[in-house]
Protein backbone atom coordinates (compact mmCIF):
# COMPACT_ATOMS: atom_id res chain seq x y z
CA UNK A 1 0.00 0.00 0.00
CA UNK A 2 0.95 3.33 -0.98
CA UNK A 3 -0.09 6.48 1.17
CA UNK A 4 1.25 9.96 1.20
CA UNK A 5 4.56 10.49 3.23
CA UNK A 6 3.21 12.79 6.76
CA UNK A 7 6.74 14.57 6.97
CA UNK A 8 6.86 14.90 3.11
CA UNK A 9 5.86 18.90 3.33
CA UNK A 10 8.79 19.38 6.31
CA UNK A 11 11.34 17.82 4.17
CA UNK A 12 10.31 19.67 0.76
CA UNK A 13 10.51 22.80 2.74
CA UNK A 14 13.68 21.75 4.89
CA UNK A 15 15.12 21.84 1.25
CA UNK A 16 13.84 24.76 -0.16
CA UNK A 17 11.34 22.80 -2.54
CA UNK A 18 8.11 23.30 -3.44
CA UNK A 19 5.69 19.70 -3.27
CA UNK A 20 2.38 19.49 -5.14
CA UNK A 21 -0.44 16.53 -4.55
CA UNK A 22 -1.56 15.71 -7.82
CA UNK A 23 -0.41 11.92 -8.74
CA UNK A 24 1.43 11.33 -11.67
CA UNK A 25 -1.07 9.73 -14.59
CA UNK A 26 -0.95 9.71 -18.18
CA UNK A 27 -2.01 13.20 -18.25
CA UNK A 28 1.06 14.55 -16.89
CA UNK A 29 0.24 18.37 -18.32
CA UNK A 30 -3.15 17.76 -16.10
CA UNK A 31 -1.15 17.34 -13.19
CA UNK A 32 2.10 18.89 -13.49
CA UNK A 33 1.56 21.37 -16.01
CA UNK A 34 3.51 20.95 -19.19
CA UNK A 35 7.17 19.44 -18.91
CA UNK A 36 10.04 20.45 -21.10
CA UNK A 37 11.44 19.03 -23.66
CA UNK A 38 13.83 15.93 -22.83
CA UNK A 39 17.14 18.10 -24.31
CA UNK A 40 16.57 20.53 -21.23
CA UNK A 41 16.23 17.87 -18.13
CA UNK A 42 18.62 17.36 -15.56
CA UNK A 43 21.46 14.86 -15.96
CA UNK A 44 20.41 11.64 -14.22
CA UNK A 45 23.77 11.72 -12.63
CA UNK A 46 23.05 15.36 -11.21
CA UNK A 47 19.80 14.28 -10.04
CA UNK A 48 21.38 10.66 -7.69
CA UNK A 49 24.76 13.40 -6.68
CA UNK A 50 21.87 15.71 -5.41
CA UNK A 51 19.75 13.08 -3.70
CA UNK A 52 22.77 11.35 -1.87
CA UNK A 53 24.29 14.56 -0.96
CA UNK A 54 20.69 14.67 1.17
CA UNK A 55 21.04 11.82 3.29
CA UNK A 56 19.17 9.26 0.65
CA UNK A 57 20.85 6.27 -0.56
CA UNK A 58 18.78 5.85 -4.54
CA UNK A 59 17.39 2.21 -5.28
CA UNK A 60 15.65 2.89 -8.56
CA UNK A 61 15.69 6.26 -11.17
CA UNK A 62 13.11 6.34 -13.97
CA UNK A 63 10.91 8.62 -16.22
CA UNK A 64 7.15 8.05 -15.86
CA UNK A 65 4.97 10.07 -18.14
CA UNK A 66 7.85 13.01 -18.27
CA UNK A 67 8.94 13.29 -15.05
CA UNK A 68 11.87 11.44 -13.07
CA UNK A 69 10.47 8.91 -10.50
CA UNK A 70 12.96 7.80 -7.99
CA UNK A 71 12.83 5.33 -5.12
CA UNK A 72 15.33 5.61 -2.26
CA UNK A 73 15.42 4.90 1.22
CA UNK A 74 16.62 7.99 3.55
CA UNK A 75 19.27 8.13 6.67
CA UNK A 76 17.01 6.95 9.09
CA UNK A 77 15.98 3.81 6.75
CA UNK A 78 12.35 4.96 5.63
CA UNK A 79 11.39 3.91 2.24
CA UNK A 80 10.61 6.75 -0.24
CA UNK A 81 9.01 7.00 -3.64
CA UNK A 82 8.86 10.64 -5.43
CA UNK A 83 8.13 12.40 -8.44
CA UNK A 84 10.99 14.74 -9.84
CA UNK A 85 10.43 17.80 -11.98
CA UNK A 86 12.76 17.08 -14.98
CA UNK A 87 14.65 20.05 -15.46
CA UNK A 88 15.04 21.08 -11.21
CA UNK A 89 15.02 17.76 -9.67
CA UNK A 90 12.23 19.63 -7.06
CA UNK A 91 10.00 17.02 -5.64
CA UNK A 92 6.14 16.68 -7.58
CA UNK A 93 4.99 14.82 -4.75
CA UNK A 94 6.48 12.14 -2.51
CA UNK A 95 5.39 8.59 -1.11
CA UNK A 96 6.33 6.13 1.32
CA UNK A 97 5.92 2.43 0.72
CA UNK A 98 4.87 0.43 2.78
CA UNK A 99 6.08 -2.81 1.25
Amino acid sequence: MTRILPLAAALALSAGLVTATAHASDSTSRAFGTMPPRAEWMKVSDLVLKFEAQGYTIHELDTDDGIYEIEMTDANGLRVEAYLHPVTGEPLQRQRDDD
